[in-house]
């Protein structure tokens, strides 16, 4: 049994390192950030994670995951961004004290031109049912970064 849970344990923990990595990746090719806030919720398997990055500037020149926000992506954005919401009303009607509840503060009235995305839908997870999207507003110079997975 105790090799059993070792064994579980050293693939959970493999399976968190590769789902990070990828999220790292997208945020360090903004560079070196100047300070951030990330809440997480729910378990290994269903969670939700509400991020934002501050930077001192902006620099997309030959950055390989963003482009810039147009009419296309706009819709895509604002699509993932209101699932996300709903998941975390939800989670706040089962748990008031949920911290992506609580920290939530996104707007999306800050989606302008001049602005940033990067969107990966996992296509293991048809339907919205497990995503990353890091929006930039170029107008603060922050990051949010909104992941689902249920």
């Amino acid at each position: 049994m105790k090799k059993f849970l070792c064994v579980a344990f050293a693939v959970l923990l493999l399976a968190l390192c590769s789902c990070s990595n990828e999220s790292d990746e997208v945020v360090a090719s903004l560079g070196k950030y100047k300070s951030k806030e990330v809440y997480s919720s729910g378990t290994v398997q269903d969670f939700t994670d509400y991020a934002k990055y501050s930077y001192d500037k902006d620099d997309f020149s030959g950055n390989k995951f963003f482009a810039p926000v147009t009419d296309d992506n706009k819709a895509e954005l604002v699509r993932h961004i209101e699932d996300f919401e709903a998941w975390v009303d939800s989670a706040e009607q089962n748990d008031p004290k949920d911290k992506v509840a609580v920290n939530y503060d996104f707007d999306m009235s800050v989606i302008t031109d001049g602005d940033y995305v990067y969107i990966y839908d996992d296509p293991d997870y048809p339907d919205l049912g497990s995503y990353r999207v890091y929006f930039f507003d170029s107008e603060t110079n922050t990051l949010c970064y909104f992941r689902n997975n249920v």
